[in-house]
């Protein structure tokens, strides 16, 4: 009986630790324009607002922050953008790879970096 309940009890453990979403650390940089987001060795600049209802996957925090969430955006590869809630309006700030030149239909640059 005890064998069976340390199974069942390191089960258990196992699909609440696989179950737990967890955030990728991301960082930010400001260079007195704008702040950019920090993924690795990739640098996201501000590029438009978009619907929060428009955001995929929570898929990291800006410094730590667990209120400052970044996500996916639509089915845009994350390499090339992601999205950072806005917690003002509800909306989400999308976020381009600096290298990033194809520009998907409908969305248009709203901020110069």
């Amino acid at each position: 009986m005890k064998k069976i309940m340390c199974v069942f009890v390191s089960s258990l453990i196992f699909m609440l630790c696989a179950c737990n979403d967890k955030l990728i650390n991301m960082g930010k940089s400001d260079n007195g324009k704008y702040v950019s987001i920090l993924w690795d060795d990739r640098i996201y600049t501000p590029f438009c607002v978009v619907s929060k209802g428009d955001c995929g996957k929570k898929i990291g925090c800006i410094d730590g922050d667990k209120d400052d969430i970044v996500s996916l955006y639509k089915d845009l590869s994350s390499e090339e953008w992601i999205a950072n809630y806005l917690t003002m309006d509800g909306g989400a700030m999308l976020y381009k790879e600096i290298n990033v030149t194809d520009i998907p239909y409908g969305l248009e640059r709203e901020y110069e970096t």
